[in-house]
């Protein structure tokens, strides 16, 4: 395989913001989580949890509340307005401000009517129109404000949790039918934050005591009380069936509660805690939401992680087969967007990263050392420094950027409009600040993008919100547009270009993917489908072909001249991919081919990443997959056999989790930027002291 040299990044201080809400589409199978900073991801559980779209955050906007509606995406928060989102382009499409601070929203099960609860203690309905959402008629006015709405499935009664009780409302008239006194803390008041209603008018709530409460919604009757949390319960939910109920709060335990027929009469049935642990420890700090998707549990909250479970299945420790199952559901999620937040200027050896309001800009340490033992740290002849902090100036959160080869083009996109500028780099590569200059005058026709890169010869290659690709020349003064090839499908969620800027190739989320001819200006065909996402590609250096991953794990190589598969992706096809990797369930997020020996890539998730070599042969299914991690020190006592040798992936799991892992354009040079654990969970807010076993 040959000897390589990291530059092994630390200084990215990137932090995740913590989640606020969630919406399942039942319909489309898609989940919403809405952040703290006001972004929006959609993520596809059944293409192994991957995030298809982000919709930026803003720091003008807040969301608290998130629902779906018609395969519509409607938000709404404490400043006041309702937005609804243009999900294609990925951006706000309409926002209305109604001057009363919402808590919460939800739809009703026809999908016509949105009804939120307000600051000032008034449930309202809006109605779900083709030009977007108008205000129909409030119900009665109560006081105290409404943190928590649930409808019924029959759409006619609206279950809300407010301060010390809870009301039924009939939406017909606009009355309350039950008022339900919660039990009143001495010291202060109950806050009811999170209610939800089964089809027979059981209400589950969970309030400020940390109590998990069932009611008879009909009598207004307390059926079961139970202490369930040590601190607020902040979220509750109960599955399609009305059978099984979640809790979760600030106490990070997710408590599930099931419906047992008492005496096996079919008429005398209660509510009783389980005693299966959901999630275990998965979360370290509070829990704000929790929804039901599917087959799936899903939680997040102020730790940032989007946690997963089986809703239905339970771990059964003395049943491997059904723990097995049930491990097959669960899985934590770190909250690194699945789009590229690095990139590098290769010749430049500068680093942008990209965070929500600014870009900062590095320039990469060197050493003298040109050998050394496997896992070595080699002295640093200059350390990396940072030579530039961009600050945006609006208001909204980056969305994609790019920087040049030479180093001397830098620009970014925003849901408004792209931005370029100009750096002049000092000659002698010192830790000076480059002069930057804006550049004044953007075509036109320039749309906002979700992707965009620079080829060699610096031209600036986009991924538009209107799903076409278009292709600039850089000029200080006025860029011109050179071309702006018919949108696809849907939008673009993958961008990549040949290294001599010839061929182009865009995935849209309709499954298509593009190769364009920029040299020609023509689109050269659609490569052959397949049944999954796909979630990284690259073009080879100096073969024309294009190497594909999906989100199964599967690799293909397809000619880009001609769309057909290479003889390594026909030699793939039969042979098959080790089961160890495909089972594996981290998407693969970067790819990119070793400049000096094209028949070497490296694959990169985030717990790993592999340097697949095409001259060897593919492991077989008996053979070791994970040999020897590359990165650390040889084991002594451990002998290496022939036949653990000769296969073709090598695989480093040293440096987790990673938001970019690729080959450089110098000799024998990968770059890796790591964001540990620890330091995310350093700069996060305290949590709930729990006592831990032997303190």
């Amino acid at each position: 395989m040959g000897e390589f040299r990291l530059h092994h990044v630390k200084f990215f201080e990137y932090l995740p913001s913590a989640i606020q809400c969630f919406a399942y589409d039942e319909t489309r199978k898609l989940l919403a989580v809405g952040r703290v900073d006001a972004s929006v991801e959609i993520w596809n559980p059944e293409e192994r949890w991957y995030q298809e779209r982000v919709i930026p955050g803003s720091e003008k906007r807040r969301i608290d509340a998130l629902v779906w509606a018609r395969g519509r995406l409607f938000s709404a928060g404490l400043q006041g307005d309702i937005v609804e989102y243009d999900v294609k382009k990925q951006a706000p499409k309409k926002s209305t401000y109604y001057g009363n601070g919402f808590w919460c929203m939800a739809c009703n099960h026809a999908e016509t009517y949105l009804a939120t609860g307000s600051e000032d203690g008034c449930v309202r309905l809006y109605e779900i129109g083709e030009e977007g959402v108008t205000f129909e008629r409030p119900l009665d006015n109560q006081e105290g404000r409404i943190v928590s709405l649930a409808w019924h499935h029959t759409d006619e009664v609206i279950v809300t949790g407010s301060v010390d009780n809870i009301r039924v409302w009939n939406v017909t008239t606009g009355h309350a039918i039950q008022r339900i006194s919660v039990q009143r803390s001495p010291v202060a008041p109950t806050i009811v934050w999170s209610v939800a209603v089964t089809k027979d008018m059981a209400i589950i709530s969970g309030d400020s005591s940390g109590r998990t409460q069932f009611w008879n919604g009909k009598m207004g009757t307390l059926l079961r009380s139970f202490a369930s949390h040590r601190a607020d319960v902040q979220a509750v939910c109960v599955t399609s069936d009305g059978m099984t109920a979640f809790s979760s709060g600030v106490h990070s335990l997710i408590a599930k509660f099931e419906l047992v027929d008492k005496d096996r009469s079919g008429t005398n049935k209660i509510w009783v805690p389980s005693r299966a642990k959901v999630g275990g420890n998965d979360h370290t700090h509070d829990v704000k939401a929790l929804t039901v998707a599917g087959d799936f549990l899903v939680s997040g909250g102020v730790d940032t992680n989007l946690v997963i479970n089986s809703s239905a299945l339970v771990p059964q420790t003395h049943n491997l087969k059904g723990k097995d199952a049930y491990l097959r559901y669960r899985r934590k999620i770190i909250s690194f967007p699945q789009r590229n937040l690095v990139c590098c200027a290769s010749k430049a050896k500068l680093l942008v990263l990209q965070y929500p309001t600014y870009l900062e800009v590095w320039r990469l340490g060197s050493t003298q050392a040109v050998s050394g033992n496997n896992g070595d740290q080699l002295p640093l002849a200059e350390k990396p420094i940072k030579i530039l902090q961009l600050k945006i100036k609006g208001s909204d959160h980056i969305v994609c950027s790019a920087i040049s080869r030479c180093g001397t083009w830098l620009a970014y996109s925003d849901v408004d409009k792209v931005r370029l500028y100009n750096l002049i780099l000092s000659s002698d590569n010192s830790a000076l600040s480059p002069s930057v200059n804006k550049v004044p005058i953007m075509p036109t026709s320039l749309k906002p993008a979700h992707h965009m890169t620079f080829t060699s010869d610096n031209r600036l290659v986009l991924a538009s919100q209107d799903c076409s690709v278009q292709v600039l020349a850089m000029d200080s003064v006025q860029p011109t547009m050179l071309h702006s090839f018919p949108p696809q499908a849907d939008s673009i969620n993958l961008l990549s270009v040949s290294k001599d800027g010839g061929f182009i190739s865009a995935t849209d989320l309709a499954g298509e993917t593009h190769v364009y001819n920029m040299n020609k200006r023509k689109t050269v065909g659609k490569l052959p489908g397949y049944k999954r996402r796909v979630t990284a590609m690259n073009f080879d250096p100096k073969m024309a072909s294009l190497m594909i991953a999906y989100s199964d794990r599967t690799l293909k190589e397809f000619s880009a001249s001609t769309l057909s598969y290479t003889p390594w992706s026909r030699t793939v096809y039969k042979s098959g991919l080790h089961p160890a990797w495909l089972s594996r369930r981290d998407l693969i997020g970067q790819l990119t081919f070793n400049p000096q020996n094209s028949d070497q890539f490296l694959v990169q998730d985030q717990q790993s990443f592999t340097i697949i070599d095409k001259a060897k042969p593919l492991p077989r299914p008996h053979q070791k997959l994970y040999k020897e991690s590359l990165g650390s020190s040889p084991s002594p006592k451990k002998r290496k056999t022939d036949k653990e040798e000769q296969h073709s992936f090598s695989i480093c799991q040293k440096f987790k989790p990673l938001l970019f892992a690729g080959c450089l354009e110098d000799p024998g040079w990968i770059l890796i930027v790591e964001r540990p654990k620890q330091s995310i969970l350093e700069s996060l807010p305290p949590s709930l002291q729990q006592k831990k076993f032997g303190t």
